[in-house]
């Protein structure tokens, strides 16, 4: 893009009109914690950062904005304690060789 020069200095403050909706989007991303000046940063970078990524790979020609863009999340991983139930499907075996209390009896074979 062709440099242009400035007829004034650039102001280091933005003003942005509030309206209804720039305002319910702005509480949107204040949610998580960043204040209203972070998030507009946040918000443009954001932006300019898919607008340079499409320019740089070739699917829009530089200075073209796409029509719409879609964003790619991975999904919140939340760790959860593990399940420590036991469950059966089939109550347990019990034999005279497992029954607690009970001595298995031996046979002699040997003996005729």
């Amino acid at each position: 893009m062709a440099n242009r020069k400035r007829s004034r200095p650039r102001s280091p403050n933005l003003t942005v009109r509030l309206d209804p909706t720039l305002d319910a989007d702005l509480d949107t991303i204040t949610s998580t914690g960043i204040d209203r000046s972070a998030a507009v940063r946040l918000a443009v970078a954001f932006l300019a950062f898919g607008y340079r990524d499409l320019w740089a790979n070739g699917i829009y020609p530089e200075g073209t904005a796409p029509p719409r863009m879609r964003w790619t999340t991975p999904r919140h991983y939340t760790r959860q304690a593990p399940d420590l139930r036991v469950v059966r499907t089939t109550p347990p075996r019990t034999t005279p060789r497992t029954t607690p209390g009970t001595t298995p009896r031996t046979t002699d074979r040997t003996a005729s």
